[in-house]
């Protein structure tokens, strides 16, 4: 079973906006079934009813909220039990509702989105999701089988209480436009073939086909959404494309092989000082994006095809990447 933790492996995904759509293929017809838990939760009246929520979501107990590291079941319901009596979990629940107000979209993105990757892999799984309140514990686990979201971590920036543990510049993404794509793009990473070799480029191009895919399976969601960026720092990148590629093949940074080194530019960090103040983080997977599009455009390759491929060079020399206007 593959789970992912969006503290651990974070990834940034949205839903549609009005903005025009990228062509794509019609999604295959899927229905998301949901679980409002944190509904079901606060409606609890006793330690004993929150036991009995539990017992009947157990891979929610287990998996979620870690169920299995309680001596007794009882333990982890009166904690939670507790926990829906605080007043200031009254308030999470409270804005986390309001927050998710529009969560019906959310879904109907997630049911499209996966309808395309079912498209290009027909065995791709239908999870069911859950959704809970838990205080800030867990913000997020998926498996084939789950999609299990906690809410509050979601509420975006006006939470009266944020999750402290996490950077400002990467809870900045924590929103509940963000959500669909994070989770669409773990699911769809299963997918994606990587590439030979330990040089940057290989793991530039590794993460440029995890969005080139993803942004086939969710077309109308803005590319700038999928990776993470702001609208300033999306519209940099491509303003400054020709210095950002220059500091790459001065450095000789592509066939990079130390870790560290290799982590300032694929990693999250706020910016990428060694090209710039402004240069946001993550730059080397921005790149590797755009080597792959050059790739697709320039051999008319499937997505299919560039998710199997794993020769870097042919890859690299056949997208005949240049900066715009070069």
């Amino acid at each position: 079973m593959r789970v992912v933790h969006l503290m651990i492996c974070v990834v940034f995904l949205a839903a549609c906006t009005n903005e025009p759509c990228r062509d794509s293929v019609a999604p295959e017809t899927v229905i998301l079934e949901v679980d409002r838990l944190e509904q079901e939760l606060f409606k609890c009246k006793s330690a004993k009813e929150v036991e009995t929520l539990l017992s009947s979501h157990a891979d929610f107990a287990k998996f979620f909220l870690h169920s299995d590291q309680y001596p007794a079941d009882s333990i982890l319901a009166n904690r939670m039990f507790g926990l829906i009596q605080n007043p200031s979990i009254d308030t999470l629940y409270q804005e986390s509702i309001d927050a998710f107000k529009n969560f019906d979209e959310v879904v109907r993105t997630l049911e499209d989105g996966l309808g395309r990757l079912k498209v290009f892999y027909p065995q791709t799984p239908t999870p069911r999701i859950q959704t809970a309140v838990t205080g800030l514990y867990n913000d997020l686990f998926i498996s084939n089988e789950h999609i299990m979201i906690g809410m509050d971590f979601f509420i975006g920036d006006d939470a009266s209480y944020k999750p402290q543990q996490i950077p400002n510049y990467i809870l900045d993404r924590y929103t509940i436009e963000h959500l669909a794509a994070s989770i669409l793009q773990f699911v769809s990473s299963q997918y994606i073939t990587t590439g030979k070799g330990d040089q940057m480029l290989a793991e530039m191009i590794d993460y440029g086909k995890s969005y080139y895919l993803l942004s086939k399976i969710l077309p109308c969601t803005p590319e700038r959404i999928l990776i993470g960026y702001s609208e300033s720092e999306w519209r940099d990148v491509f303003e400054n494309d020709k210095i950002i590629w220059a500091n790459f093949v001065q450095n000789e940074w592509l066939y990079e092989t130390n870790h560290t080194i290799k982590q300032k530019f694929l990693g999250e960090r706020p910016n990428v000082y060694e090209i710039g103040d402004k240069c946001p983080g993550r730059i080397g997977r921005w790149l590797g994006w755009q080597i792959v599009n050059a790739y697709a455009q320039n051999t008319g390759a499937s997505v299919t095809e560039i998710m199997a491929e794993r020769d870097l060079n042919k890859v690299f020399n056949q997208s005949g990447y240049k900066p715009s206007g070069s």
